[in-house]
């Protein structure tokens, strides 16, 4: 655990008390060193603890692991509870709006969709090859043992963190985070997804009941083309989360030739899964800026009011 100013200062101990936390579940691989520094952009000043539990040994390593999952929600959601979140997840909503990144692009006729072609290839296979890491996948899908253990460092991690509480999720670490949704010590402020596989029918998502009282908003970021959601949202398979899609095109107002927009255009597909270009995505930290109260007037605070 390191604590992080917005000038981008990280220490191993804290000298004054944090405002907050963000906790950050890596996809295959691991966390990538100082994957946090977009993210100072959005905190202005505020010191704010960073923590990215490693748990890639758990899913690359030979031999058994022994480990259970922890589930069984004591309190139910209300439809109190249930409504409360809709009116967060409207001003997250109007906050992406304001935000003016997000966009509503409609495929272009005659060609057809990532999400179409992506459904025809054998993800299932793939995911269980040792290609590219993708293996890791397949192994936490497949493993109980070592999804339980993975789903525990990451709760450890999450549970010793202060609030305003903050968990981004990237890839792989999308899928943890939907699980631990089922463990009822989990209760956060503010969820991001970035790049889900989660509505890829070869995921399987388990079935979570999902906990309107412990989540306080759930934005999920989509780089159109990230081969990995394949331009798809999760609101549609996941009705408690808010999309917001990064738009594939260059900036058309930008300084620079037509060359140097078409180069532009296709470093940001072959970078369109890495974490750091969701990082530092203006609708993330926007969102982020929100959770921890630091926002100047883009929407009301996302967080629960104190039960």
């Amino acid at each position: 655990m390191v604590a992080v100013t917005a000038a981008g200062t990280a220490s191993g101990a804290r000298s004054r008390r944090p405002h907050g936390s963000i906790t950050y579940l890596h996809g295959v691989g691991g966390a990538r060193a100082a994957w946090w520094r977009p993210l100072t952009r959005a905190l202005g000043g505020l010191t704010v603890d960073f923590v990215a539990p490693a748990y890639d040994d758990l899913l690359t390593t030979p031999g058994r692991v022994h480990a259970r999952r922890v589930t069984g929600d004591a309190t139910a959601t209300t439809e109190v509870a249930r409504r409360a979140y809709v009116e967060r997840q409207r001003r997250l909503a109007d906050l992406v709006d304001a935000v003016g990144e997000s966009t509503r692009m409609v495929w272009p006729a005659g060609l057809p969709h990532p999400s179409s072609l992506a459904d025809r290839l054998p993800l299932a296979s793939m995911l269980r090859a040792p290609v590219f890491g993708l293996d890791q996948m397949g192994r936490y899908l497949d493993d109980d043992a070592r999804r339980a253990a993975v789903m525990h460092r990451a709760a450890r991690a999450i549970l010793r963190a202060p609030r305003p509480r903050v968990v981004v999720a990237h890839s792989l670490g999308s899928v943890v985070a939907w699980d631990l949704l089922a463990d009822p010590r989990i209760d956060v402020d503010l969820l991001i997804t970035l790049g889900s596989p989660l509505a890829h029918p070869a995921i399987q998502a388990s079935a979570v009941a999902f906990p309107y009282h412990r989540v306080g908003a759930w934005l999920n970021v989509v780089h159109l083309l990230d081969p990995v959601p394949a331009g798809r949202g999760l609101r549609d398979a996941f009705p408690a989360a808010s999309d917001a899609f990064l738009s594939p095109l260059p900036d058309l107002s930008a300084p620079g030739s037509a060359l140097s927009r078409v180069a532009a255009a296709v470093a940001g597909a072959a970078t369109s899964h890495l974490d750091s270009s969701y990082l530092a995505s203006r609708t993330v930290l926007a969102a982020v800026r929100e959770a921890m109260h630091v926002a100047t007037g883009l929407s009301a605070p996302m967080r629960r009011a104190a039960s």
